[in-house]
C-alpha cells in the first residue's frame, strides 16, 4: 500500500503565515496598475464598469467617492411635451487629471456603442467637489489636452471637417475661449503637440491658417 505523506502541523503553520505575509504584496502590485490608469489614460465610466473614484447609476446619476456631482449628469438635452429634457450619461469620458490631481475633464456620452455622441464636456474641480459644463467644440473634443502651469486653465483640441481648433478651458468657471474664433470664417489647421506654454496665460503652436499656408508658430494669448 502506497503511503501520502501527512503534512506536520508546524509546516502548515508557516505555509499559512507565508500566504499572509506576500499578500499585501499582491494587493500593492494589482493598485499599482489601477493607479496609473487613473493618472495618465482617457478612462471610461459605466453603470456596470466604476473607475478612479467615479461611478454612474443607470438613471445617469454620476458620483465622486461615493458623494453626488451630478443627478443626472446630461449627456445631451431634447425637446418634449413638457420642455427641455435632459438625456442622461450611459457613459463618462475621464481624461487624466491635472498634476496636482485636482482638476480634471469629463466627457460625457448618451450611450455606451461607437456611435454614441459625446459631446458634453465638464470641468470637475476635485477639491470643491463641484463640475462644471465646458465647452470643447460642437462634436466634443479629443483625447489630447495641455495643463497651464498653475492647473488653472485646460487647454482641449476639436476638429470638424477637415477645420481645427484649441479650447481654452477656465477650470474654476467653466468658461471657455475658442482659438481660432468659431464665428470667423479661417480653417485652421492645429497640431495640438506642439503646444508649449510661454506663460500662465499664453503658449504657441504650430498650425496652418489656410491651406497653402506654411506650418508656422501661432501664439496665443487668453
Amino acid at each position: 500500500m502506497t503511503r501520502v505523506p501527512q503534512c506536520s502541523l508546524p509546516s502548515l503553520v508557516l505555509a499559512a503565515s507565508l500566504l499572509i505575509l506576500t499578500a499585501p504584496a499582491f494587493s500593492l502590485r494589482a493598485q499599482a496598475p489601477a493607479t496609473a490608469l487613473c493618472t495618465k489614460a482617457f478612462v471610461e465610466v459605466t453603470p456596470t464598469a466604476p473607475a478612479c473614484g467615479f461611478s454612474l447609476t443607470e438613471a445617469g446619476k454620476l458620483l465622486k467617492d461615493k458623494r453626488r456631482l451630478a443627478d443626472p449628469l446630461a449627456a445631451g438635452y431634447e425637446e418634449g411635451t413638457r420642455g427641455r429634457r435632459a438625456i442622461a450619461a450611459r457613459k463618462v469620458v475621464l481624461f487624466p487629471p491635472s498634476p496636482s490631481g485636482r482638476f480634471r475633464i469629463l466627457q460625457a456620452c448618451d450611450g455606451l456603442g461607437s456611435d454614441a455622441l459625446c459631446w458634453s464636456v465638464f470641468a470637475a474641480d476635485g477639491k470643491r467637489h463641484i463640475l462644471k459644463k465646458a465647452y470643447a467644440g460642437h462634436y466634443g473634443p479629443l483625447h489630447w489636452q495641455s495643463w497651464s502651469a498653475d492647473e488653472t486653465h485646460a487647454v482641449l483640441a476639436s476638429r470638424s471637417e477637415g477645420a481645427s481648433w484649441l479650447h481654452v478651458v477656465d477650470m474654476t468657471s467653466g468658461k471657455s475661449r475658442s482659438f481660432p474664433d468659431e464665428t470667423a470664417q479661417v480653417n485652421w489647421t492645429i497640431e495640438p503637440e506642439t503646444l508649449r506654454w510661454t506663460g500662465a496665460r499664453s503658449f504657441v503652436v504650430t498650425a496652418k491658417t489656410c491651406a497653402e499656408c506654411p506650418r508656422e508658430q501661432q501664439e496665443i494669448r487668453f
